[in-house]
């Protein structure tokens, strides 16, 4: 895990502005999914793990706090996006035990080497009735497929992802004390197929 971070911190830090231009170079992509992140309508204190230079997490004003595994990003949260950023993995979050009313993973899945032990990292954080949002870009999706195709073809972000389906991050969930209890889909292929969907968040519940 550590060698894994170590190499994908790197990529990150040496290339801030370059990640964050893609919500400029995609404007109307972007403006979809933050359309869909605020209709779950969270509310309270939260964190967003895998922050990358705050995007999402300058939707939540001050009541949120970013974590990233790369410095240079957390320092363009600060700086940038005027939101805290910890500079931490989401396996061992510096966070107190059922502190938090949320937490956001958005994009962040793909680049995770522990999924399952960042999710229980959440339900650790969480009060209970705490929510977590996990959006993904589905594995089978249009969009999905060309990152994909980018990793293979050697793509400085894209290589080091791991993509999955809306059904797998359910079960994820499910695993880890979890219940899903919505899931909404923007830039949508197919209607009545939430894997064509290019992006896709899931909301799970901390059970009382």
């Amino acid at each position: 895990m550590i060698e894994y971070y170590r190499a994908i911190e790197r990529v990150f830090s040496e290339n801030v502005e370059r990640y964050d231009a893609w919500y400029v170079k995609n404007v109307e992509v972007a403006r979809e999914e933050i359309k869909l992140v605020e209709s779950f309508n969270l509310r309270g204190f939260g964190a967003e793990i895998g922050s990358g230079t705050c995007f999402f997490a300058r939707l939540f004003s001050d009541h949120i706090v970013g974590v990233d595994l790369s410095f240079e990003m957390c320092k363009f949260c600060k700086n940038v996006r005027n939101v805290e950023c910890v500079h931490a993995i989401g396996e061992r979050l510096p966070i107190r035990s059922e502190s938090l009313d949320y937490v956001l993973i958005i994009v962040t899945l793909c680049f995770i080497d522990n999924p399952r032990l960042v999710l229980e990292e959440c339900y650790r954080v969480l009060k209970k009735g705490g929510r977590v949002l996990i959006c993904i870009v589905p594995r089978d999706s249009k969009f999905g497929k060309q990152y994909i195709e980018k990793g293979k073809k050697g793509n400085r972000f894209y290589a080091f992802a791991k993509f999955y389906t809306v059904h797998e991050v359910q079960l994820l969930c499910r695993s880890c004390g979890l219940a899903v209890t919505s899931i909404r889909g923007a830039l949508c292929e197919e209607s009545d197929n939430i894997e064509k969907c290019n992006f896709v968040c899931v909301l799970a519940e901390k059970e009382k």
